[in-house]
């Protein structure tokens, strides 16, 4: 049995979705709102690997019973056990291009895009329900680093400088991607693969969360490039499994900020 336990079609719940529909893959599918369910996660405790969650509140995979945390690593185990159709092309190159480069986008954009999210979104709404309202999405948070991402979003204003820097990340992942794009048609070559999947779920909500970043003008290549993703039909598919609409303006506490980048 396959289920997938997942937010808004967003950032981390994003990228094994678009495997998983890209595969054809059936799956259980358990839509999670941590603002209404703030303890789904304790159902899997104990488990390292959900305490320990890098991605804060990312999506948690159960196959057979085997629990697996971490997006990326989840879109792996999710190309190798369901083929025929490989989402990674022939070739060590290939393979490690695929791999350094979701890791780097992975520390440089997840934080960055979550904190600029976060900070657009879901911080007035809570600040606009009061700290009392949201006692029990504190008190489930086992780490405290997990509490004190939430902790944060209820300040009266909103850290200016912690979001210029996630703006100066955006901008430097944006060039990167532009740059890439120079030379091939996808992030790894020649076809598409995990790593487009998973720099799609990190930057498709850019084109509105910062326009003035990553538009026609600034990134025209990339722009090209979200929209070719955007027409693919497992990617409407997850896209489609949205709750509330409008995806791109989900946003929960993410990863902490990397010191490089």
């Amino acid at each position: 049995m396959l289920e997938l336990y997942h937010g808004e079609p967003n950032l981390f719940s994003l990228k094994p979705l678009i495997v998983l529909k890209e595969k054809n893959v059936e799956f259980v599918s358990h839509h999670v709102d941590p603002l209404k369910d703030a303890s789904y996660e304790n159902r899997f405790l104990p488990n390292d690997e959900v305490e320990m969650n890098m991605e804060g509140e990312g999506p948690i995979l159960v196959h057979d019973g085997r629990v697996m945390t971490d997006s990326f690593f989840m879109s792996i185990y999710l190309d190798d056990v369901f083929s025929p159709m490989s989402l990674r092309p022939a070739g060590a190159e290939a393979h490690w291009r695929i791999l350094a480069g979701a890791a780097g986008f992975g520390q440089l954009l997840g934080p960055a895009v979550s904190t600029l999210g976060v900070f657009r979104y879901l911080a007035p709404v809570l600040r606009k329900r009061g700290a009392d309202s949201i006692k029990a999405v504190l008190a489930a948070r086992g780490f405290q680093e997990r509490r004190e991402g939430w902790t944060a979003l209820l300040a009266p204003e909103d850290p200016a400088e912690l979001i210029e820097d996630s703006r100066r990340k955006v901008g430097l992942g944006i060039g990167k991607i532009e740059g890439i794009l120079a030379n091939s048609a996808w992030l790894a070559g020649d076809s598409y693969s995990l790593y487009d999947i998973d720099s799609f779920a990190l930057t498709h909500c850019l084109t509105s969360l910062t326009p003035d970043l990553l538009n026609q003008t600034t990134a025209p290549r990339m722009m090209n490039w979200l929209e070719r993703i955007r027409a693919r039909p497992a990617v409407q598919a997850a896209l489609a499994m949205s709750l509330t609409g409008k995806p791109e303006q989900a946003f929960l506490p993410g990863p902490e900020h990397s010191r490089w980048g």
